[in-house]
């Protein structure tokens, strides 16, 4: 199934019916072999896709997901922790944890919310909410990262030229411009994280992992803001959206619970998150039905066998088999009318059991304990953290509009997002009340 019109055939059809192009017809199988940009292996169900998490069956390609890969001068050569294997996946994921635990996230997620929803309110539209989200999300992540944050115009240019390096004859001339942009863009950005408070502290933990010093500043850097930035403000955006299509009374049975856990710890917490049930079930089902990642990628470290109900699949070594997070989390046999989203599925279950169990983005069982031999998210409870915290303040103490309803065809490239861009007529802030509630 390779060679050079299959493989631009098979990404023209990824590109254009996304997850939705491996089944066809209403088919429903277990496993595909396809094209997607390459020849690959894909496993779409809760029972295939567990063959991409079991590290003896598979190996990362370095710098790919399958035909679209990151470029590597934005990263310097340096292979970040996602895309590295064994030993050095171990020392740089060690790296992520220990960086992550050092991280102070409420007062500085809350400064930087207040800033910004501020700033917006003064706006009479937001036509570029998506990249304000990202701008938000960042700042704050390394400010709690770095020690000081940085300008998040800077990240997003940055993040917006990685993925650029396509598998293909077809001029994609968008991504080169944003690709060079992102050349500009790359010294200011690490001068900036050179001058942060906490560069040599980062810099002796590099040491102390046995990383020389770029090498792991690259792999915090990529870590913070392509995956756990990434990734959050994609769900947030498509949470914003997905709030829309509530009816006032679903609204009002998320915002009213969210709002007294506030109120009773005086804001921001892990006490006043954890007591946010209605919320944290609603941002699962966002996460269920919209991942920000709909494939995981991995190289087959040996032969093996996929005996779905049907058929043998026998896998190769050195061959492509993506897992699809999509299909996987849309698996009628352990979610119930999965294609519909309903808001309070996650309600009332126990954190390790139910069908919390099989949510897969973080690239891994959502309540299974990521360890260092494994590729599963190390920056999950951040993100989630995150999430929730922005979706709070915005919740209770905001309103706004958006310029057209959201439609969801889920296209590859939105990373869960409705189809066109999340904007806003208006935008308004209660900042005294905020204020009051949350201490500040």
């Amino acid at each position: 199934m390779g060679g050079i019109w299959s493989d631009t055939m098979g990404l023209i059809n990824a590109f254009i019916s996304g997850p939705h192009a491996l089944k066809p017809d209403g088919e429903n199988p277990a496993v595909v072999r396809t094209n997607v940009g390459v020849p690959a292996v894909g496993l779409l169900n809760q029972g295939t896709i567990q063959h991409v998490f079991n590290p003896e069956l598979y190996e990362k390609e370095p710098f790919y997901f399958g035909a679209v890969g990151i470029q590597k001068d934005l990263v310097r050569g340096h292979c970040p922790s996602m895309f590295a294997n064994d030993e050095e996946h171990r020392r740089k994921k060690a790296l992520l944890v220990d960086v992550y635990e050092q991280c102070q996230l409420p007062t500085l997620i809350l400064n930087q919310v207040m800033s910004h929803y501020q700033e917006w309110s003064r706006l009479e539209a937001v036509p570029d909410f998506e990249d304000r989200v990202y701008h938000v999300v960042s700042e704050a992540l390394t400010e709690a990262v770095f020690g000081r944050k940085v300008d998040g115009r800077l990240c997003l240019t940055w993040l917006n030229g990685l993925l650029t390096n396509v598998k293909t004859w077809i001029p994609m001339l968008s991504m080169a411009r944003q690709h060079r942009l992102a050349s500009q863009a790359l010294p200011k950005l690490f001068k900036a994280i050179e001058e942060a408070p906490k560069y040599e502290d980062l810099a002796q933990l590099c040491r102390t992992h046995d990383l020389e010093v770029e090498d792991g500043v690259f792999t915090i850097l990529y870590a913070t803001l392509f995956n756990a930035c990434g990734a959050v403000t994609a769900a947030l955006v498509s949470s914003v959206a997905r709030l829309h299509t509530l009816s006032d009374t679903e609204k009002n049975d998320i915002l009213q619970p969210t709002l007294q856990a506030l109120e009773k710890n005086q804001g921001i917490s892990g006490e006043s998150l954890g007591e946010m049930k209605t919320l944290e079930s609603f941002v699962l089902e966002v996460l269920r039905l919209h991942p920000p990642v709909f494939f995981f990628w991995a190289l087959a470290r040996k032969d093996f066998v996929i005996s779905p109900e049907k058929e043998n699949i026998e896998v190769r070594k050195g061959e492509r088999v993506f897992g699809s997070c999509f299909w996987a989390q849309r698996d009628g046999s352990v979610f119930p009318d999965p294609v519909r989203f309903r808001w309070d599925r996650f309600l009332d279950e126990e954190e390790g059991g139910g069908q919390k169990k099989h949510l897969l983005f973080p690239r891994g069982s959502w309540t299974e304990t990521s360890d260092f031999n494994n590729h599963q998210c190390p920056g999950q409870d951040i993100a989630f953290f995150m999430m929730k915290a922005i979706l709070a303040v915005l919740l209770c103490y905001c309103n706004w509009e958006l310029a057209e309803a959201p439609v969801w065809s889920d296209n590859t490239i939105r990373l869960g997002r409705p189809d066109r861009p999340v904007s806003l007529t208006s935008f308004k802030f209660n900042s005294e009340q905020a204020k009051r509630v949350l201490g500040l």
